[in-house]
C-alpha cells in the first residue's frame, strides 16, 4: 500500500497535463474510491492540491456556489517546496490543527 501512495504522488510529478482519475485508476489497477482517498491522503500531508478554477469564473457572479464550477472534474496538481501555501486545508480558517 505504501508503494501505491508513493505512486500517486509520483504520477503527479510525471504529469504535464491533467488527468482523470479514472483513467489513473485503470491504468494502476485500483478502483476509483480508493484513489480518490489516496489522492485526499496526499492532500492532508500538502503534498498535492487541488487546482480550483473559482476564481477564474465571471458567468453568474456566484463564485461560492457556481453550478458551472461544480459541474466540473477536479484537478490536483503537485506541491514543490517553496510554494507559497495555498490557505488553510479547511474552512475553519486557522482554528484547527489539521
Amino acid at each position: 500500500m505504501a508503494s501505491q501512495l508513493r505512486e500517486v504522488l509520483d504520477r503527479f510529478s510525471e504529469q504535464s497535463v491533467p488527468i482523470s482519475i479514472n483513467r489513473m485508476a485503470r491504468e494502476m489497477a485500483l478502483d476509483p474510491a480508493i484513489l480518490h482517498h489516496m489522492i485526499d491522503y496526499w492532500v492532508r500531508k500538502g503534498k498535492l492540491r487541488e487546482v480550483n478554477n473559482v476564481e477564474n469564473c465571471h458567468t453568474c457572479g456566484s463564485k461560492a456556489a457556481c453550478p458551472f464550477i461544480v459541474a466540473l472534474p477536479r484537478y490536483y496538481e503537485r506541491v514543490q517546496e517553496g510554494d507559497a501555501p495555498s490557505g488553510p486545508p479547511c474552512a475553519c480558517g486557522d482554528k484547527c490543527t489539521i
